[in-house]
C-alpha cells in the first residue's frame, strides 16, 4: 500500500528535530568519540592532551595509565570552568559553566631498590561535552521534502504491521491533518528548510588506576574505566513550500553506562637520557544504553496532537585504540610531548538486550545486522596527533602550549537510506523501527589550539588554560535516495519524474568552541 500525506497550512508553524535523531551511525559516533577533544585538568588542557610520554598529571589517567606512575608524592586536584560558542540562536547564545575532573593520587613508597613506587589513584573527568547550539537553513531543496521519506517509511511499516515506529503511529494517528490514500504524490513540494539545534549534557569516567615504577626506567599501569553518559537534545524545525507548512515536534534523551580498560608503558630507553616513549592500548567500551524520545505533530491552532514515543534500550561497544608517544625534557625549564592515537570508529557495534525485541536471542546480546553495516559503510578510523610545550620561566611560573588535529570518522560520501537498510538485511533494525527524525551530519576535521600557565609552591598549585576547538560539519535535512532514478523508491519516481535524481547540499555548520579551565591542586 502506498500513501499520500498532505499537510495543512501551517504557515511556519514551530516544530523540533534533532540532530541526533533516532539511535544511528551518527548519532553513535557523537556520543563515543572523545578523540577529537581534550577535557581534563588545565595543565593537561594547556599542553593539548599531550602527556602520554611524560605522565605526571592527573588527567593522563585515561590516555596513558603509566603516566600515573611517575608520581612521588601523593596529591588532590580539582578542576572547574566554561565554555562558549558561536551560535546564531539568540536565545540560547549563553556560557556554560562547567566542573571537568577531581581526583587523588596516592603514593606508596614500598622501600624497594628495584620497584620504589606503587600508585593508586582515581579521578572523574569529562570526556566529552555535549553542549552545542547551531542554526542551519538550507534554501535549496529543489521541491524534495522530508515528507517524501516519511512516506516512504510509513509504507514500509503499514506492510510490516509495525507496532514500534512512533513516526508511522503518529501519521496514523494525525487523521485530522493527514490524509492517506495509494497514490503518495508530494502535492506540497518544498523549497527550503531551517533547523535550530540545542543539545546539553556531557560523557563522564570514572576512572581507578594502579600503576609502578620499574628502576626508575619502566614505567606500567592499569585503568579501569567506569563512563556514564547523559545526552539532551531539542531542535526547531520550519520546511517551506507550495503548501509552506512545518512537520513536527521531537526531544530526546539517552543514558546509561560503559566500561573499558586501558593498558599503558611509559619506557626510558637510555639511562643516562631524559628521553622516553609510551605505547597504549585501550578495549572498547561496553555500553548499556536507553534512548528515550518523543514525537508529534502540531494542529491548525498550534497544538500538539497525537505523539508517539520511542523507548528503545540498546548495547553499544566503541572500537579499540592504540596510542603512541615520545617525549622529553631539558634540565629543569623545558618538557614537549608528541603523541598519536588511531580509533576504528568503522568498528561499533550497536546490539541489543537479550530478548528485548523478541526475536529469541539468549546469547544476551542480539546485533544489530542492519545498523553495523551502515556503520561499515559510512565510518572510518580516526588518526589523533598531538603535540604539547611547556617552558619553566622561574622555578615557580610555567607557560604552555598545545594543538590537537583529529580526523573525521566518516567517510566523504555518507548516506543515511533507511529504506534501505530494512530493505536488504535479513532483519530489521530496531533502531530504524523507533525512528523518530531524517537528519544525519557529516563531522569534519577537528582542530584545537591551546595556551596555558601554572603557578607552584611546594605544596600547592594553580594552572590555567584556554582552548579554542575548531569542527566544521556538513548538515543533511534527509537523505535524497528515494529520488535515485535506478535505486529509488519507484512509486515517488513515477508520480514526481522531475525530480529524479534530485539532491540537496548539505548545510555547512560551525561547531567553533572556546572553553577556559581552572585547576587547583595539592601535593604532599
Amino acid at each position: 500500500m502506498n500513501y499520500k500525506i498532505f499537510l495543512p497550512l501551517f504557515a511556519f508553524a514551530p516544530c523540533t528535530m534533532p540532530l541526533l535523531q533516532a539511535q544511528d551511525t551518527y548519532m553513535n559516533e557523537r556520543l563515543i568519540n572523545n578523540s577529537s577533544d581534550v577535557i581534563g585538568t588545565a595543565r593537561y588542557v594547556g599542553m593539548g592532551g599531550a602527556l602520554g610520554a611524560l605522565g605526571a598529571d592527573m588527567s593522563v589517567i585515561s590516555w596513558n595509565p603509566a603516566g600515573i606512575g611517575l608520581y612521588r608524592k601523593n596529591d588532590i586536584a580539582l578542576t572547574f570552568g566554561g565554555t562558549w560558542g558561536k551560535s546564531s540562536i539568540a536565545e540560547v547564545n549563553r556560557g556554560k559553566g562547567t566542573f571537568d575532573q577531581a581526583g587523588f593520587v596516592y603514593n606508596m613508597k614500598t622501600g624497594s631498590e628495584t620497584c620504589p613506587y606503587v600508585n593508586f589513584a582515581f579521578n572523574f573527568q569529562k570526556k566529552i561535552n555535549y553542549n552545542h547550539n547551531f542554526d542551519a537553513q538550507n534554501n535549496n531543496l529543489g521541491g524534495l521534502s522530508q515528507m517524501d521519506i516519511w512516506a516512504q517509511l510509513t509504507e514500509f511499516y503499514q506492510a510490516q504491521d509495525d507496532p514500534y515506529n512512533p513516526v508511522e503511529l503518529a501519521l496514523a494517528n494525525n487523521a485530522n491533518n493527514l490524509f492517506f490514500d495509494n497514490n503518495y504524490s508530494n502535492p506540497y513540494r518544498s523549497y527550503s528548510n531551517r533547523y535550530k539545534h540545542h543539545s546539553e549534557g556531557s560523557l563522564q569516567s570514572f576512572d581507578f588506576n594502579l600503576s609502578t615504577n620499574i628502576n626508575n626506567r619502566a614505567f606500567l599501569g592499569l585503568t579501569v574505566g567506569v563512563d556514564n553518559m547523559r545526552y539532551r537534545g531539542w531542535n526547531d524545525y520550519f520546511e517551506v513550500g507550495d503548501g509552506n507548512y512545518g512537520l513536527h515536534n521531537y526531544d530526546i534523551d539517552v543514558s546509561g553506562t560503559g566500561v573499558n580498560v586501558k593498558l599503558g608503558a611509559i619506557l626510558r630507553p637510555i639511562e643516562d637520557n631524559p628521553f622516553r616513549f609510551g605505547l597504549v592500548v585501550e578495549t572498547p567500551t561496553w555500553y548499556r544504553l536507553r534512548n528515550s524520545s518523543r514525537f508529534y505533530f502540531y494542529d491548525d491552532n498550534g497544538m500538539d496532537t497525537d505523539d508517539g514515543i520511542s523507548d528503545l534500550k540498546f548495547n553499544l561497544r566503541s572500537p579499540w585504540k592504540v596510542r603512541t608517544s615520545i617525549g622529553s625534557t631539558v634540565g629543569s625549564t623545558f618538557a614537549w610531548d608528541i603523541d598519536y592515537e588511531f580509533a576504528a570508529y568503522a568498528g561499533t557495534s550497536m546490539g541489543y538486550p537479550e530478548n528485548e525485541y523478541g526475536d529469541g536471542s539468549t546469547s544476551g546480546n542480539r546485533k544489530d545486522v542492519a545498523m553495523n553495516q551502515l556503520t561499515r559503510d559510512n565510518l572510518r578510523g580516526t588518526h589523533t596527533l598531538r603535540v604539547g610545550l611547556e617552558a619553566n620561566a622561574t622555578k615557580n611560573l610555567a607557560f604552555r602550549l598545545g594543538y590537537n588535529l583529529s580526523t573525521s570518522a566518516y567517510d566523504k560520501n555518507i548516506r543515511y537510506d533507511q529504506y534501505y537498510i530494512n530493505e536488504d538485511y535479513p532483519y530489521n533494525s530496531p533502531a530504524i523501527d523507533n525512528v523518530t527524525g531524517t537528519s544525519f551530519m557529516r563531522m569534519g576535521t577537528t582542530n584545537i589550539l591551546t595556551l596555558g600557565m601554572g603557578y607552584r609552591t611546594k605544596n600547592f598549585y594553580v594552572d590555567l588554560a584556554y582552548k579554542v576547538r575548531n569542527q566544521k560539519a556538513d548538515f543533511y535535512a534527509f537523505d535524497t535516495g528515494f529520488a535515485n532514478s535506478e535505486t529509488g523508491d519507484p512509486v515517488f519516481l513515477n508520480n514526481n519524474p522531475t525530480l529524479a535524481d534530485m539532491t540537496i547540499n548539505p548545510v555547512g555548520v560551525d561547531l567553533t568552541r572556546h572553553a577556559i579551565t581552572c585547576t587547583l591542586g595539592f601535593k604532599f
